[in-house]
């Protein structure tokens, strides 16, 4: 089955041939089709409290799918995000001249972090406290981060010392002890109070919160599973915004961004993807059950949940009235949940049984896209792949063009990945979301960087940045390096 055919069966399915275009949930899932996911989000979440009892659960389907299909997109944007933003730091660190900036050290301190390099991003935050330039509230935001990084390391006493010293109450401040409490597990110390006792701060001064809070919010309640308020906060925040501006020089200015913002909001929507899914496959409907069996077997295998993942998939594999083309995939899934559960040999066992199926590219594309996700290699996989791009050429054969473009990416071999996810890119729309998957085009934009082509990346996410907002980080970083790169202004113009 086509991907795109797969994606029209579920529509059909959700929303019937009665009900006419003006109904929310056919709209809904027109707009996720086109992959407006945020705009298809927006219309079902408002939609929920007026929906008649009967189509609840699709329309939970409905949402946890595209819930999903965000938070898939929202984690490889986090990731490019934080590639372009450690190449810009670490430029304009080695810069003395015009573009020097005290800044950098705290934000190179933050990215590390996010980029899970502790003891480096320690370093960072150590260098900017040491910097007599530092503003005070900057400096408790190095060191709230410090401490996480500390703890991290298990290093506990120090992080403790550190967080103990943050008795400023400022809105920025509590939220980002709210997240880092949050993310080293400690419960104990109530982040949601916290945050609550933020927001009431921002209300009594009237002030709008900043996208720092913002950021620090959307984690919070994605760990709390605070699903509604965070929807609230999201539907009404500026996600373009920066946090820091700095002026170093006459004529420059520096804007930085929240590092952790995308992947925030990756976990948000995989969390409300989670909520929703569980509460359509509640349904006493066989099919909406059972196609929130597959997409939460896919949400808990993204979430940490192998187990649980295995669980779901097990049940959709057995029940004889599910999709026999969703089955396929959901052997896939089954394959790395193997893997990831210490199974190679059963992982491979059913990898090699799915190869031997009558050749289908999407069904090739997918094996090899969660190959790649979860880092298990499977040579069989790419060289079947591979033969199969070389016998077609079109749409139908642009998802198995993708998928081998995101190997050689993760290869590094990026000549390659260019060529294959150029081969796969629909020629008279290629930058626009409507006629491209989205994944496709920022695993594009990542390999035209790592092949210092910014000109071609930054087009993609100033197209995408139409649809998601909070895509204008990666391009003020990556205009930032092509600007030093090319000493020049460049010819894409983001603001």
């Amino acid at each position: 089955m086509k991907k795109t055919g797969l994606i029209f069966l579920l529509v059909t399915m959700l929303t019937g041939p009665s009900h006419a275009a003006i109904d929310p949930l056919t709209r809904g899932m027109q707009l996720y089709k086109k992959h407006h996911y945020e705009e298809a989000i927006h219309l079902l979440y408002t939609y929920l409290p007026s929906v008649e009892t009967g189509r609840q659960p699709k329309t939970y389907l409905g949402l946890g799918m595209i819930c999903l299909a965000n938070a898939r997109l929202y984690q490889d944007l986090y990731l490019a995000s934080l590639a372009a933003n450690l190449n810009y730091f670490n430029r304009l660190l080695s810069d003395k001249g015009l573009y020097g900036s005290h800044l950098v050290k705290l934000y190179l301190g933050l990215t590390l972090l996010e980029a899970g390099q502790l003891a480096e991003a320690a370093d960072f935050f150590k260098k900017f406290l040491a910097d007599e330039n530092g503003k005070p509230d900057d400096k408790y935001l190095a060191k709230i981060n410090l401490a996480t990084a500390l703890f991290l390391q298990d290093k506990h006493a120090q992080a403790h010392d550190l967080w103990s010293q943050v008795k400023i109450n400022q809105p920025e401040l509590l939220t980002s002890l709210a997240a880092a409490y949050s993310r080293v597990g400690l419960t104990q110390k109530m982040p949601l109070a916290t945050c609550n006792n933020a927001l009431e701060l921002l209300r009594q001064s009237g002030q709008a919160p900043s996208i720092q809070i913002i950021s620090n919010l959307i984690y919070v309640y994605a760990r709390e599973g605070r699903i509604d308020e965070g929807f609230e906060l999201i539907m009404s925040a500026d996600l373009r915004a920066f946090f820091h501006e700095e002026v170093p020089a006459k004529n420059k200015v520096i804007r930085f961004y929240d590092s952790a913002l995308l992947g925030n909001l990756s976990l948000f929507y995989g969390t409300a993807a989670l909520r929703f899914l569980e509460k359509a496959h509640s349904s006493p409907d066989k099919k909406v059950n059972g196609l929130a069996q597959y997409y939460l077997a896919e949400g808990y295998g993204l979430y940490g949940s192998p187990d649980r993942s295995m669980q779901m998939i097990n049940a959709f594999i057995s029940e004889s009235t599910n999709p026999p083309g969703l089955k396929k995939r959901a052997k896939i899934r089954q394959a790395i949940n193997w893997f990831r559960l210490g199974n190679d040999v059963a992982a491979n066992e059913q990898l090699n049984a799915l190869l031997q199926l009558e050749p289908d590219p999407n069904l090739m594309a997918d094996m090899l896209l969660a190959c790649i996700q979860y880092k298990f290699d499977a040579p069989q996989v790419v060289i079947q792949a591979s033969a199969m791009a070389q016998r077609g050429y079109g749409r139908p054969f642009s998802r198995i063009n993708f998928a081998l473009g995101k190997y050689y990416l993760w290869k590094q071999n990026y000549p390659k990945a260019v060529a294959y996810m150029e081969a796969g890119r629909d020629k008279s729309n290629k930058n626009r979301v409507e006629f491209n998957d989205p994944l496709m085009l920022v695993n594009l934009a990542q390999a035209y960087c790592r092949s210092k082509q910014f000109s071609e990346a930054l087009e993609i996410f100033f197209e995408m940045s139409k649809q998601f907002p909070a895509v204008r980080q990666i391009q003020v970083a990556l205009q930032g390096v092509y600007i030093m790169e090319q000493k020049s202004a460049g010819d894409v113009n983001i603001f």
